[in-house]
């Protein structure tokens, strides 16, 4: 049996031990039963929905913004494809190549949608979107949900006794890297679809509002774990302040320097990545390939060296925070602008 089957299976064992945990039980409930209908499970901070209103919306997001070519749901044809092929030409003049992550009104959306547990919409979604969202839904109902909120169930149930395991181990652990408590409420809204890059997340400090996409195979496995320790993270890590970016503001001016604009998402997806590694080590998982190991040739091309020399000293113990972001500065300065032609 390979290494990664054998954790699958060691997985599923989880599962059927959280019924008998004492332990577990404190950490997890299962939400399925309760009031709110959208609700999977609770896990410490974590709180999984599977909103059919989050999934129509974000799907339809995705066809209309071209995010991974998805096609529209396989059980419509004729008059119903055509409404719906309709459906997502309306949204797609509504968005107007806006962003879900920094557009407020797309963010407002998302979030009055994942506090929706009936059929009818709240009045506060603005009636452009409104009205292809309730077009859409019975269509929506009829060809895709079903299948869309069994893979978020799935979904949950494998990152489930990861995070009872690990969860809290591992929010302390970022914590004490970034200096900055880890958030406290975290709401993620399982879907087939999660925005351009498959996750996102909304909200700052104590609370984070997760989007994460349940057919991903990057966040899939023992990724979803890495996933549920990155994305929270974004409430607490930014560009120019909070953890990490205040500390490269700082030190890129004591040192007359321009870092490099995605330094701190590199380091953010350096930091949970290998955190996560350890806490799987810890478990017996060997052979953990973090999510940055694939973007080191493209979006963080001449990071790895300074990462794993420097940042990896400082997770280590070795080095100050300071110290490793010093000389990260210095090994990565942002290149030089253009010339004008």
């Amino acid at each position: 049996m390979s290494t990664e089957h054998r954790w699958y299976a060691v997985i599923a064992f989880a599962l059927l031990a959280i019924t008998a945990s004492p332990v577990a039980h404190a950490q997890t409930k299962r939400a399925g039963k309760q009031a709110d209908g959208n609700a999977v499970a609770d896990v410490g901070r974590y709180h999984f929905r599977s909103n059919p209103w989050v999934n129509l919306h974000q799907r339809l997001l995705a066809e209309a913004n071209g995010y991974e070519s998805p096609p529209p749901p396989a059980g419509l044809s004729g008059d119903e494809l055509a409404q719906w092929v309709k459906a997502v030409e309306r949204y797609r003049a509504f968005i107007h190549k806006r962003s879900e992550l920094f557009d407020r009104e797309l963010v407002r959306i998302n979030t009055v949608l994942s506090e929706t547990m009936g059929q009818e919409l709240p009045k506060s979604i603005p009636d452009a979107a409104a009205v292809v969202l309730r077009a859409g839904m019975p269509l929506y109902r009829k060809a895709q949900w079903m299948e869309d909120d069994r893979a978020n169930r799935f979904w949950v149930a494998v990152v489930t006794p990861l995070l009872v395991s690990a969860g809290e181990e591992l929010a302390d652990a970022h914590a004490k890297v970034y200096g900055f408590p880890f958030p406290k409420h975290i709401l993620v809204d399982v879907c087939s679809f999660g925005g351009q890059f498959g996750a996102y997340t909304v909200g700052e400090g104590e609370s984070a509002h997760v989007v994460v996409m349940s057919t991903n195979g990057g966040t899939q496995g023992f990724g979803s774990l890495e996933s549920m320790m990155h994305e929270p993270s974004h409430a607490i890590v930014d560009a120019t302040s909070w953890a990490i970016g205040s500390d490269i503001t700082r030190l890129a001016k004591e040192l007359n320097v321009k870092p490099r604009y995605n330094l701190w998402h590199a380091i953010l997806f350096y930091t949970s990545g290998e955190l996560t590694r350890q806490a799987l080590a810890t478990r017996g998982v060997s052979g953990y390939h973090p999510f940055i190991l694939d973007m080191y040739r493209t979006a963080f091309a001449g990071f790895q060296q300074p990462l794993e020399t420097h940042w990896q000293a400082y997770l280590d113990g070795k080095v100050s925070r300071d110290e490793a972001l010093r000389q990260i500065l210095i090994e990565t300065p942002a290149p030089p602008p253009k010339p004008k032609q």
